[in-house]
């Protein structure tokens, strides 16, 4: 619950606010799949585990042990008996925690866009350990075995992977997570073809996750400054094709959330002159909701539309249990930012009904303030 002492008469509203939800807000990321996979530990390696030397050769780890202390960890992808892409990570149960969201990403993605499931995905290998040294440097997003420090190819190795972690997080854990809302905009309407553009771009770009992983771990064995920038390069185009596609998809979606939610809302509680209000002003994709009461005026909400059209951000709230520096709104009095949505319903009135607005934040549950409806 929201500390209310020492708070400024203008935010005297929230003294009354801190109601308990029956329905908690939606969650609206997806969970990481290394915790997924943490949540559920392995026992043993399993009999399909390999253990890869640098000659290629392949054999069952001697120990439980032996895999235990492995540094690389990879999954090959094949088709047609031609390995295409490599997925990497330093743990045996993160590199099959991603290839078990790759795979899920792949069948959703067929599904819900009745498609055949991509053949690319048909033939991954077991989770090999990779012992050869030379595929270790910078394995760890740019984090390896000592080596000279100035070897150009090292350091570019070690940038690019570097990127290349960057990237992999970034459609995985960012856009990867809305193909079901993609799913939704494409089916139909204005927003179908943006959509559609959008998925495409994302089929791609995780495609590319694997792909590119490839090509480095290639280019480490023909140490030639042509394939890591080439590498480089294409990472770049890739992200910039799919931050541009999820761009114009948001702006859509954002323009109908403004149409619909944007504009002046006044506090239920109290009417006539000087009662409250909440403002609430959408600028591209990016949302402002100021609290005003008189000459004063705070931002009560700060953060983005969504795919689903919900207004996802921030909020200040006074620190539980300890006292506030001053009697200002401010960080620098002591409040902190929390979690927050403004969510928007249409309730029943004496004429016909109000579009009504609440602040949700979370400070140890959520909890909301009273209304403002318009």
């Amino acid at each position: 619950m929201m500390q209310m002492t020492q708070m400024s008469p203008m935010l005297s509203l929230l003294r009354v606010l801190a109601t308990e939800d029956p329905g908690v807000p939606r969650e609206i990321t997806w969970p990481d799949g290394t915790a997924a996979a943490s949540a559920a530990p392995v026992a043993s390696i399993g009999p399909e585990v390999l253990t890869e030397r640098c000659d290629g050769s392949r054999s069952r780890p001697a120990t439980d042990a032996a895999a235990a202390a492995c540094a690389r960890w990879k999954i090959e992808w094949s088709r047609d008996g031609r390995v295409w892409g490599v997925t990497a990570a330093t743990s045996l149960a993160a590199v099959t925690a991603e290839r078990e969201r790759i795979l899920g990403f792949a069948r959703q993605h067929a599904r819900l866009f009745d498609l055949p499931l991509d053949p690319r995905w048909s033939e991954p290998t077991p989770p090999i350990c990779d012992t050869c040294e030379a595929n270790l440097t910078g394995a760890a997003a740019g984090e390896g075995p000592a080596g000279d420090a100035n070897d150009p190819i090292r350091k570019a190795l070690l940038e690019v992977r570097g990127q290349l972690a960057v990237f992999e997080s970034t459609v995985l854990d960012t856009h990867a997570p809305r193909l079901r809302e993609i799913a939704r905009l494409a089916h139909g309407g204005p927003t179908a073809r943006l959509a559609k553009a959008y998925a495409k771009a994302l089929e791609a770009a995780v495609v590319d996750v694997t792909r590119l992983q490839l090509e480095l771990d290639n280019a480490a064995v023909f140490r030639t400054k042509a394939d890591i920038d080439r590498t480089k390069k294409a990472i770049e185009l890739r992200a910039s094709a799919l931050d541009k596609a999820a761009s114009a998809l948001l702006v859509v979606v954002a323009k109908s959330a403004a149409d619909r939610h944007a504009g002046a809302y006044t506090d239920d509680a109290v009417a006539g002159p000087g009662a409250a209000q909440l403002v609430v002003d959408v600028t591209g994709t990016k949302v402002l909701a100021t609290f005003i009461q008189g000459e004063a005026r705070a931002a009560w909400f700060e953060g983005t539309v969504e795919l689903d059209g919900s207004f996802v951000g921030k909020t200040l709230v006074a620190p539980e249990g300890t006292a506030l520096a001053c009697s200002g709104y401010s960080v620098e009095c002591g409040y902190v930012w929390a979690p927050a949505q403004l969510r928007f319903d249409d309730r029943p009135a004496a004429k016909g009904t109000r579009h009504t607005v609440e602040l949700w934040f979370e400070q140890g549950k959520w909890v909301h303030a009273r209304p403002f409806s318009r």
